[in-house]
């Protein structure tokens, strides 16, 4: 008897499975998903059962076999075994990486605990089962009432094993808040923050069948499901449902999508406002629901003409309407929003209108006042202040936009000495969080990382500062991260709290949308149509770097001219580029990227076609959140 074993490492793409020959003591009971040992090189290395093989006498003699089978029972079941597979082929990850992801440590003491009669699993599916898949369902809900209405029937009706995923750890102790006393015992947290004996207790919790709900971030879809029956994606259009940063790049909501069918468990999205791609598919039927129209949140939000401001002689950062409402504030958490750090955020030439820019990355430099120096964000190059334009050699510098540190400076100028509230800065360069623990009220100057640990319900005056600092950057997404913020700042604010948007183009689509959201959706998938994004092409950004320029093009042209004679006949494939990143150094490296667009009709197909040409280095972004810059 001949199987397929996964080995517990990181293996090259063309080896995702080895073929080992089984003893004659453990083929009556050998089957997918149980923990093995198998001769690997000169060493005894852990793997895992994918499935079993027919014999041919002449192949069996010339293989390995296995050494032992740990314990019986799967460790494993062959639903999720199919999941990481679907996941290595589309995201270009080692098959035996993403099986240690979804294991315990393969440590002794922890072995001898997974083999006690308690622990070992309810009713493991010891079979592949052929399940029909069933449409992902979007639920809408539109205010804090009906949000937990909407979660307490979903996680009640649920039968069997329950995922309710949330974007962020942050938004779990929200959830817990509204669960009553008989669900939260059947549930457990699992999140990437939890030490190596936390998540061996947690892991040994849903494996044994202890604990039948989870509730978790990206990294609960990899755990020992044997009996998935519902997940649940709640705030669905949030974008750090995305991992960008390490591999496996997926998106949650994709990954969802193969767990959901791999095990035929029901897919629900619930969310107050849904990613422009999940309102289409809702929208065309291919997701089930009720019809789709949102309606503006009742929070009124208060849209400031910055340009009017200037009109009146008031050049400052905090426009006339802002200040009235900061004045009038005397108890309560203030947030002051805005999406740079530094004090503003670059410097030019009015006169040839050259902005100074990093020579290594490219990118504008900020200045900073506390240092009083330009510098890069990316590569940490700094510089001294011009005298002069390095284009034209003017004299007509001047510094433009306005960053957290420049707001921080103003907030504490006006502030009357006598307010006894502690005033914070929270960005990349002052990332103290637990300042936000500190007792008493706080006025808070920060950017996305402050946002996601606020204490919402505190806030009495919330404030965007520059809502238009993102609106104009050359990536597909860069509106709708926006306009997530926006609805997201309205649904989660207290009723008694004012929340200002300043702006110096009001009449944008993205803010007269506010009270008309399916205007905005309508507009995005217009442009998005003419341009062939998604959700009318899938795309997968693909990236490498090089030390040396001119060896990265040398490589990026040749790959880039293999992908075209691949897909040259395949029409349902578009190879571009190959273009520089944004920054075009960072860590060191120069990066470039090559894009492909695929139509939605075998997408899964021709994605695992172009990926198994490339080389096991190169990283891999399919459904990016941007196409040349890093996130």
């Amino acid at each position: 008897m001949l199987v397929q074993i996964i080995p517990a490492k990181r293996m090259p793409m063309s080896l995702p499975f080895l073929d080992y020959s089984v003893p004659e003591k453990y083929q009556q009971i050998i089957r997918p998903g149980q923990l093995v040992k198998i001769p690997f090189r000169n060493k005894e290395e852990f793997g895992v059962v994918f499935s079993l093989l027919a014999s041919t006498s002449e192949k069996e003699i010339k293989l390995k076999t296995i050494t032992e089978v740990v314990f019986e029972k799967p460790i494993i079941s062959q639903e999720q075994l199919n999941f990481l597979k679907d996941v290595s082929d589309f995201y270009h990850v080692s098959l035996g990486f993403l099986l240690k992801t979804n294991l315990i440590p393969l440590q002794k003491r922890k072995l001898q605990k997974l083999q006690s009669s308690e622990a070992l699993p309810n009713k493991p599916a010891l079979t592949p089962k052929n399940h029909l898949r069933a449409k992902p369902e979007l639920i809408i809900y539109k205010d804090q009432k009906e949000k937990i209405k909407t979660v307490l029937e979903n996680i009640s009706s649920s039968m069997g094993q329950t995922l309710f995923l949330v974007p962020e750890v942050s938004a779990i102790e929200k959830i817990k808040s509204m669960l009553p006393i008989n669900i939260l015992e059947q549930a457990v947290v699992i999140t990437s923050d939890l030490g190596n004996k936390e998540m061996f207790a947690r892991w040994m919790q849903i494996w044994s069948g202890e604990k039948s709900i989870v509730l978790g971030t990206r990294t609960a879809l990899f755990l020992p499901w044997f009996n998935l029956k519902t997940i649940i994606m709640d705030d669905e259009g949030n974008p750090n449902y995305k991992s960008w940063d390490m591999a496996p790049r997926l998106h949650a909501r994709d990954a969802a999508l193969f767990l959901a069918t791999n095990h035929g468990a029901k897919l629900k999205f619930i969310c107050h406002t849904p990613s422009v791609e999940t309102y289409f598919f809702a929208q065309k039927k291919v997701y089930g629901g009720e019809n789709i129209e949102l309606k503006p949140i009742n929070k009124p939000v208060q849209i400031v003409d910055m340009r009017a401001q200037r009109r009146l002689k008031n050049f400052s950062l905090l426009s006339h309407d802002l200040l009235e409402e900061y004045k009038k504030i005397k108890s309560g958490d203030i947030f002051f929003f805005i999406n740079r750090r530094g004090t503003l955020s670059y410097m030019g030439c009015r006169d040839c209108g050259n902005v100074l820019k990093c020579p290594t990355c490219h990118l504008a430099l900020t200045y900073h006042q506390d240092t009083n120096n330009l510098a890069c964000h990316y590569c940490k190059h700094f510089e001294d202040l011009p005298l002069q334009c390095k284009k034209c050699h003017g004299t007509n510098v001047n510094m433009y936009g306005a960053g957290t540190q420049l707001a921080e400076d103003l907030i504490r100028k006006i502030t009357d000495k006598s307010d006894p509230r502690l005033i914070i800065r929270i960005d990349s360069d002052e990332n103290d969080l637990k300042k936000l623990e500190n007792p008493g009220d706080k006025i808070i100057i920060g950017t996305q990382l402050a946002w996601t640990n606020l204490d919402w319900s505190k806030i009495k005056l919330f404030a965007f500062l520059d809502a238009d600092s993102s609106l104009f950057i050359p990536e597909y997404k860069i509106s709708e991260n926006l306009w997530q913020q926006l609805r997201d700042s309205q649904f989660s604010l207290p009723a008694d709290c004012e929340l200002v948007v300043q702006s110096n183009h009001p009449e944008h689509m993205i803010f007269t949308s506010l009270f008309d959201p399916n205007s905005f959706y309508l507009q995005q998938l217009d442009e998005r149509r003419m341009l062939g994004y998604p959700p009318f092409k899938f795309l997968i950004k693909i990236m490498t770097g090089g030390l040396k320029e001119d060896v990265l093009l040398t490589e990026m042209r040749k790959i880039t001219a293999q992908l075209t004679e691949l897909t040259k006949n395949i029409p349902d494939i578009t190879i571009m580029g190959p273009w520089e990143t944004s920054p075009y150094r960072r860590n060191g490296q120069y990066w470039q990227v090559i894009l492909a667009k695929i139509k939605y009709d075998n997408y899964k197909k021709n994605t695992k076609l172009l990926l198994s040409k490339l080389p096991d280095s190169w990283k891999i972004d399919p459904n990016p959140n941007s196409i040349l810059s890093f996130s």
